[in-house]
């Protein structure tokens, strides 16, 4: 072996430099790893935007159609009862249109929805309002005070993502500010039982504000995007390794002389 790669141009040699090797042995997994993660990421994004189009497709759903364990996320649906603004949450850091917000959910008593002989809660999304620069203050938001029919999508939070922190275990005095909600958590901070989902209200539908939720933030198409460029960063790290641990940039330079 040549004390220098490039002191023959004749022939391959390696000359190994121990530390770019240790650094590409230790990078190259994780470059992989990161494009095989977005590969996943698109694939679930396909499927929660072919959930989506296929349940938009199908006729709304009434109370007494509901069925616990079954998919419904983005489907239609038709609820009547009576909203409890008494007991109003404001989901925090919802930012739209370039300003700080919350999302207002009441709980929904459905009627024709009952479970072990108890009218069953869902937990109703009205949408977005702007928060005040006083952050002790909270929106005043008109109330629904007569029972009434609610449309729009259902929805079930999602797998991963971020949940801010809010150390709240149980609402004492409403309304009541969160970091996250879930119909899991909704549960707990009611301290009653809540159907699987919630109802994300259609800007049409009585007690609707600012309305209108994004089905994915990221399109599959970018997380592929994404996974071809840490693959790329891959094969570049191994041209790269190779390249600086042997001749053979100036052996192929002399290969490609010789052929000409």
């Amino acid at each position: 072996m040549s004390s220098d790669p490039q002191s023959s141009n004749e022939k391959f040699e390696w000359q190994l430099n121990t530390k770019i090797i240790i650094f590409s042995l230790l990078l190259f997994p994780v470059l992989v790893t990161l494009g095989f993660w977005q590969l996943d990421r698109a694939e679930q994004k396909r499927d929660i935007v072919n959930d989506f189009i296929a349940n938009q497709q199908a006729a709304p759903l009434r109370a007494r159609q509901l069925v616990q364990g079954r998919n419904y996320q983005y489907r239609s649906a038709l609820l009547r009862g009576s909203l409890d603004g008494e007991r109003r949450i404001f989901l925090d850091n919802r930012v739209k249109y370039g300003r700080p917000g919350y999302e207002v959910l009441e709980p929904l008593l459905i009627d024709d929805l009952q479970q072990d002989g108890q009218q069953q809660r869902i937990l109703v999304n009205r949408g977005w309002v702007p928060a005040s620069l006083n952050r002790n203050q909270l929106p005043e938001i008109e109330s629904v005070e007569v029972k009434a029919v609610f449309r729009g999508n259902l929805y079930r939070q999602l797998r991963g993502g971020y949940r801010l922190d809010d150390g709240i275990k149980k609402v004492t005095q409403w309304p009541s500010r969160v970091g996250w909600i879930s119909a899991e958590r909704s549960s707990t901070l009611f301290d009653e039982p809540f159907y699987g989902y919630q109802l994300r209200l259609d800007a049409d539908s009585v007690g609707a504000l600012d309305t209108g939720w994004p089905t994915v933030s990221v399109q599959p198409q970018k997380h592929t995007g994404y996974a071809v460029q840490w693959f790329a960063m891959a094969v570049v790290l191994l041209m790269m390794t190779l390249t600086a641990n042997s001749n053979i940039v100036y052996w192929l330079k002399r290969k490609y002389q010789a052929r000409a």
